[in-house]
């Protein structure tokens, strides 16, 4: 009878044309989605916020006070616009997702975060319009799929996945941190994940007097406010546009997609993944734009490109 420190474990999973078998990462010492562990930075977690469509991500540090919004730093956000059709397979979602996922760890590994924190249950996704068609689909894998596969890839990371409570995110998030609505409310996400890691018993920021005025004075709130809860049934009640667009690619572009275009609203685009995959990652554009960057900006203002010699020396 062999050891049973060899024993490793196996999940199978049947469908009508396909058999999954996943193995358990930590049974694997040498499983290609292990990772050479980070040391994580105390006061920064990486946040997850999920929307029909669209995923936000948000790396936000607080090493202070962490139920202090003041004292909350936005360190770098990135969105994911999905683009999958309603007829997507369960197979084609599962691969786009893992795509996701290896930019959530990229990401959270980059800023030394050593939690990746997402909204407790989720709930329903919900959408109007033409996303619609989406919901039955999103909403399977946004309380099912993706969390399950983020634990199970986030651990050979050395990365630990948090959930917590949710209410209120967007709108606090949105008021706090300059961002894209997804992104705004993954950073505010996040700061919830460093206030349940420093021992605050409740995860929703402090609320004193003027705390909404410092954050956005154009704001006007009834004096009786006194709470979060009360600041999102006032806003949602007088229809107060507080939520910050999400950036989107002008028409005419897309071939610019897999080198990265400055053309949405200050925001670099590239693919998600490989070529005729959906998705695209929306980011900050940098201070200092990287070469493929710099030559779309070059061919848009008429500069020659740096690929062309401009040296007068000779």
């Amino acid at each position: 009878m062999s050891d049973k420190k060899d024993r490793i474990n196996v999940t199978y999973s049947i469908g009508d044309t396909h058999i999954g078998i996943t193995f358990d990462p930590a049974d694997l010492p040498q499983h290609p989605q292990r990772r050479t562990p980070v040391r994580p930075l105390k006061g920064r977690a990486f946040g997850i916020d999920l929307n029909p469509n669209w995923i936000g991500f948000a790396a936000v540090e607080n090493a202070r006070y962490p139920s202090f919004l003041k004292d909350s730093t936005l360190l770098e956000h990135a969105l994911i616009k999905l683009d999958m059709g309603k007829d997507a397979s369960p197979e084609f979602v599962r691969e786009t997702l893992a795509a996701v996922i290896d930019r959530v760890i990229g990401l959270a590994r980059k800023h030394r975060c050593g939690v990746i924190t997402v909204e407790k249950g989720l709930g329903k996704l919900r959408s109007s319009g033409r996303n619609r068609s989406l919901n039955r689909l999103l909403n399977y894998w946004a309380r099912t799929v993706f969390v399950a596969m983020l634990q199970r890839r986030a651990r050979p990371a050395g990365i630990e996945v948090l959930e917590v409570w949710g209410g209120y995110s967007s709108t606090i998030g949105n008021l706090a941190f300059e961002a894209p609505d997804a992104c705004a409310s993954a950073a505010e996400i996040a700061r919830r994940g460093i206030a349940r890691l420093a021992g605050v018993k409740d995860v929703l920021p402090a609320f004193g007097e003027g705390t909404v005025a410092r954050l956005r004075k154009d704001l006007p709130l009834p004096v009786e406010v006194e709470s979060w809860g009360g600041v999102h049934r006032t806003i949602k009640a007088a229809k107060i546009g507080y939520r910050r667009p999400h950036p989107d690619v002008q028409q005419g572009r897309r071939d610019s997609y897999a080198h990265g275009t400055l053309a949405s609203h200050g925001h670099a685009v590239v693919r998600l993944h490989r070529r005729r995959r959906p998705g695209l990652v929306f980011r900050a554009a940098p201070a200092r734009p990287d070469e493929a960057v710099r030559d779309l900006i070059n061919q848009r203002d008429g500069v020659p490109s740096a690929h062309v010699s401009t040296s007068e020396s000779g």
